[in-house]
């Protein structure tokens, strides 16, 4: 029989379909090595080999009732506290797949030490290599004790040094972790976050304890499961809101947590290095301050961790201290761009964490250990130095400090009412190796003026200011180049003069309106002066500097029946501009426009009639007046009536005399 050749469109289709089901096959077995890319894998390493171990199976439930996917890969490396029990886990819905831990480490057995940094640094360079995606979140769980170590397996923590060394191993091999995620107590520590820095974008911390049950991982993973899209910090905000969202539900604890940005950590930390040489130059003088200081912040739950944003305010409010004032500054700017997102909530049940800020920092009341010297912060920055300096006054407030005369007083030179110069003066103690330093400070808070002497003696010291406000002045007395006098004032040092506010104020449709009251207010309510506007809305009002409130924040009242608006200067100084647009509807501005009219019209009409009224009677009162003039009374009353009319053409001529008032 005579063979017959396919059709070749059923050749095609036969090829197609053989090629479509080789395709589907290989890229199901592709995902299944884990070669695909995702768009996110997200890494636990769950050292639960301690007391945490009975809380494993928990949170592991949680990861499956979302699972890994074709968009996120979720990979946990697992040890609890019996033996030969570390498993290596692709969690997958309602169940997990078991990968061999040979497969990572050719040597791994099957019971590892997660507190050793290379086991940490093995599993997430197989991770990535295994399971590619656009973004990773490594999550470490276990228990935490801030600076001194993470993750315990058994007593071995993952420790600041060790914590470094596999940040630096992580990033030398070529990974870019998005975020660390601790699912850890008290790790929101400046010393702890500092040494991620090289491994990752962000971190996620609490600063407080975190509850045994840790993240709400079934809500935490559905927000990339949902949105696989999402970017790195849109992700860290909404893992800090569900777990903040649940704590309220269901935690007895205080919760806090924060999302950090480890790329500004180093600024941070440059900051901190300034701000403690300087603390350590004060603390003999200031000792006693800076433990009420201490005293005063919020402490968390591990040993001596005081939030830092809050310590630095209380520094500043206890010693008055103008230089630290300075240079807290600029450790509270870098703080606050480190900290990208911030949520805390206080149980009344538990501590308060009302000044969370996001970031805590060691301060003991004795010198701190020799592990502590090994962080980074102890490294890089003074603040060790400045620990171990203050720990001998905790149970000696001894106060170094010799005595310093001094005055400073505002004076008006050229007797106009106005203060235009300062008079500083001070006697210096002479002994060995002392200093004297002044410091004048602008209505800005910004350094204006500054003197040193290295003699002793009287030291009379004038300085004339710029800026129209109230001043202040820091003088400084060294022994040795530590403090032994500080005093500063506040008072008496005024550079006055005046002030000129102007605008205009003008309706919704564009109008000036007038006779408007303008008032210029202290926060008390106070009235610093007043005005009104003009026919076209315009207004100027010229007031005297209020030295006492340093013309700062300021507010300019407009105000016009019902409606008034406020707006605040922030600094009254030369001349200001403030113009005022008040909602005034058509109806009512023509109901003015109207009333103005009606006003005007008015005024005229009487004006009118007062001139021609004056017209009718005017001459015939001068006329009187003349005839009382050339009939003089002889000592007898003499009547009007009876003076005799004279004929028209002989009455005098009348006539103006400039030299005469009617």
């Amino acid at each position: 029989m005579e063979s017959k050749a396919l059709p070749r469109f059923l050749v095609v289709l036969s090829l197609f379909v053989l090629l479509s089901a080789f395709s589907v096959n290989m890229q199901t077995t592709s995902a299944q090595n884990g070669t695909t890319t995702s768009d996110w894998t997200y890494m636990v390493y769950m050292s639960g080999d301690s007391s945490l171990s009975s809380n494993v199976g928990d949170d592991l439930n949680e990861m499956k009732e979302v699972g890994s996917s074709d968009d996120l890969n979720i990979i946990v490396l697992v040890d609890q506290s019996t033996s030969v029990d570390t498993q290596l886990l692709r969690v997958m819905a309602a169940g997990s797949e078991s990968l061999p831990l040979s497969s990572v480490n050719a040597t791994w057995g099957n019971e590892l030490n997660l507190g050793r940094p290379q086991t940490l640094v093995d599993f997430v360079t197989w991770t990535v290599a295994n399971y590619p995606a656009d973004h990773y979140v490594l999550d470490l769980w276990g228990h935490g004790t801030g600076w001194s170590g993470v993750c315990p397996d058994k007593d071995d923590f993952l420790e600041p040094t060790e914590l470094r060394l596999a940040m630096s191993s992580i990033a030398n091999a070529g990974i870019h972790l998005d975020i660390i995620s601790i699912d850890a107590c008290q790790m929101g520590m400046v010393e702890t976050v500092y040494e991620l820095r090289q491994g990752a974008e962000f971190a996620i911390v609490s600063e407080k304890d975190v509850p045994v049950s840790g993240w709400p991982y079934a809500e935490v993973l559905a927000i990339l499961a949902d949105e696989p899209t999402i970017s790195p910090t849109d992700f860290g905000i909404a893992l800090i809101d569900e777990y903040m969202d649940w704590g309220l539900m269901h935690s007895r604890y205080t919760l806090t947590l924060a999302l950090i940005d480890l790329g500004s950590m180093e600024a941070l930390v440059n900051a901190i290095d300034a701000y403690s040489s300087e603390a350590s130059n004060t603390v003999g003088y200031f000792n006693y301050e800076l433990i009420t200081a201490r005293m005063a912040t919020e402490e968390y739950d591990g040993s001596y961790q005081y939030d830092l944003w809050h310590l630095l305010e209380n520094i500043n409010s206890h010693t008055e201290y103008k230089r630290l004032e300075t240079l807290s500054k600029d450790v509270l700017v870098a703080l606050d761009a480190a900290v990208v997102y911030e949520r805390h909530w206080t149980n009344t049940l538990d501590e308060p964490a009302y000044n969370a800020n996001g970031l805590s920092v060691y301060f003991p009341p004795n010198a701190p250990p020799s592990a502590y010297l090994t962080t980074s912060l102890g490294q890089d920055t003074a603040w060790d130095e400045f620990l171990a300096d203050m720990a001998p006054y905790f149970s000696n407030l001894v106060k170094s400090e010799r005595p310093l005369n001094l005055t400073a007083v505002s004076v008006d030179t050229d007797s106009d009412g106005l203060a235009d110069l300062f008079e500083m003066s001070v006697f210096v103690p002479s002994f060995q190796a002392s200093s004297f330093e002044l410091e004048v400070y602008g209505p800005d808070g910004s350094l204006a003026f500054e003197y040193s002497s290295g003699s002793g003696g009287q030291i009379n010291i004038p300085y004339t200011p710029e800026a129209l406000g109230a001043y202040s002045a820091a003088f400084y007395l060294w022994e040795d180049g530590s403090l032994v006098n500080y005093s500063y004032v506040d008072s008496d040092l005024n550079k006055e003069g005046w002030s000129t506010v102007s605008g205009r104020v003008t309706s919704n449709i564009g109008r000036g309106l007038k006779w408007t009251q303008i008032k210029l207010l202290e926060a008390d309510g106070s009235i610093i002066g007043s005005t009104v506007t003009d026919f076209d809305g315009h207004f100027i009002l010229t007031v005297k500097v209020p030295t006492d409130t340093e013309g700062v924040n300021l507010t300019l009242s407009c105000g016009l029946g019902s409606r008034q608006q406020n707006a605040t200067l922030q600094q009254l100084f030369g001349t200001n501009e403030q113009d005022f647009e008040l909602e005034t509807s058509h109806l009512s501005v023509l109901w003015l426009a109207c009333l103005t009219v009606v006003l005007n019209v008015s005024a005229l009409v009487i004006l009118i009639l007062w001139f021609l009224g004056g017209r009718v009677t005017g001459p015939h009162s001068r006329e009187e007046d003349n005839r009382w003039e050339d009939h003089p009374s002889s000592g007898e009353e003499q009547h009007l009536s009876e003076v005799p009319e004279e004929p028209y053409s002989e009455r005098p001529e009348l006539h103006t005399d400039k030299n005469k008032t009617f």
